[in-house]
C-alpha cells in the first residue's frame, strides 16, 4: 500500500511537503525489489555502513526512482547503494519517484543512468554496455549516439571482458589501471594474460614498462602482425586496429608474395562468429 505521508528524513519531508505529484510517494520497504539489471555489484561494505549511519541520522535525502511492477510491487529503477544502506539501518519505509517504465525502457534507464557514475569499475562499464547492446538489439554506433560516448571508448570498455577473470578482478579492486589492461587483450592466450598479470602486480611495473614486457613475449597478436607483415604501414596498421574495434574480435592484416592482403579475423567464439554473419547478412 502506498503511504502519503510518513517520518522520515527532514530533506525528504520538505520535498513532499512542497510536491504535490501522484508520482511522488512512500513504500514499504517490502514492496520494492531490487533491479535486475544494476551494473553495478561492487559495494564498498564500509562505505554502505557510513551511508546507513547518516541515514538512519538524517533519513534519505533523494528519492529512490521506482517503477509498479504488479499490485503493491514495485522495482528499483537507480538508487540500489540507498536501497541496500535503508536495510541496513532498519527503515521500514523509503521515500520514492515512481516512473512508468516498461522492461526494455527500465533496462535504458538503469544502465544510462547508471554507466555515467563516476564509482563504476572499468569491469562494471564494460559489463553494462554489453548488456544494453544486447538486450536492446542496438549496434556499438547506436549506442554511442545514445549515451554520448565514442565508439571506440565503448569497444574497448566491452573487450576488458575477455580477459582471464582474475585480471578483471584486478581492474574492479584498481589493482591494475586501464592502461595496463589494454596491451594484455594483445595476448590471445588467458594464462599468458594471467602470468604476466603477475608480473605486473608484483613488481608494481608502470603502463610502459608493461608494454615493453609484452613486447618481448612472441605471443601478441599486435607483434606477430609487424613481424609476419614486413610492417605494416600506419595506414593498414590503423585500419587492423579499426577492424578488431568493429567486429570485436582480433584482426590480422598480411602482406601476401604477390603484393595482394589478406585479412583474417579470429573470433573468440562461435556465437561472435554468427553475429558477424548476421550482421553482414550472408
Amino acid at each position: 500500500m502506498v503511504k502519503n505521508r510518513f517520518g522520515i528524513g527532514r530533506g525528504v519531508d520538505a520535498l513532499f511537503s512542497k510536491v504535490d505529484s501522484s508520482f511522488f510517494a512512500k513504500l514499504s520497504i517490502e514492496q520494492v525489489s531490487p533491479n535486475p539489471y544494476q551494473p553495478r555489484t561492487n559495494f564498498n561494505k564500509s562505505e554502505l555502513k557510513e551511508l546507513s549511519e547518516s541515514i538512519k541520522q538524517y533519513g534519505i535525502i533523494q528519492p529512490l526512482t521506482v517503477r509498479k511492477i504488479a499490485d503493491n510491487k514495485y522495482q528499483l529503477i537507480s538508487g540500489e547503494r540507498r536501497y541496500k544502506a535503508s536495510k541496513m539501518a532498519g527503515l521500514r519505509t523509503l521515500p520514492v519517484y515512481i516512473k512508468q517504465a516498461e522492461d526494455n525502457e527500465m533496462l535504458e534507464l538503469a544502465l544510462i543512468e547508471n554507466i555515467q557514475r563516476e564509482d563504476l569499475d572499468p569491469i562494471e562499464i564494460g559489463i553494462s554496455y554489453k548488456t544494453l547492446i544486447e538486450e536492446l538489439k542496438i549496434t556499438q554506433e547506436k549506442l554511442s549516439e545514445k549515451i554520448g560516448k565514442k565508439r571506440s571508448t565503448i569497444s574497448n570498455y566491452i573487450r576488458l571482458l575477455q580477459l582471464h577473470p582474475i585480471i578483471q578482478a584486478g581492474l574492479r579492486d584498481f589493482i591494475l589501471t586501464i592502461g595496463h589492461a589494454k596491451p594484455l587483450l594483445s595476448l590471445i592466450n588467458q594464462d599468458k594474460q594471467l602470468e604476466i598479470y603477475n608480473i605486473i602486480v608484483t613488481n608494481s611495473l608502470s603502463v610502459r614498462e608493461t608494454e615493453e614486457i609484452i613486447k618481448e613475449n612472441n605471443e601478441p597478436l599486435y607483434l606477430s602482425n609487424k613481424k609476419k607483415t614486413n610492417k605494416l604501414s600506419s595506414n593498414l596498421l590503423s585500419i587492423q586496429e579499426n577492424l578488431a574495434d568493429l567486429f570485436e574480435a582480433n584482426v590480422k592484416i598480411k602482406s601476401l608474395k604477390n603484393g595482394n592482403r589478406k585479412v583474417e579475423i579470429h573470433f573468440m567464439s562461435e556465437k561472435k562468429l554468427h553475429e558477424f554473419i548476421e550482421n553482414i547478412k550472408l
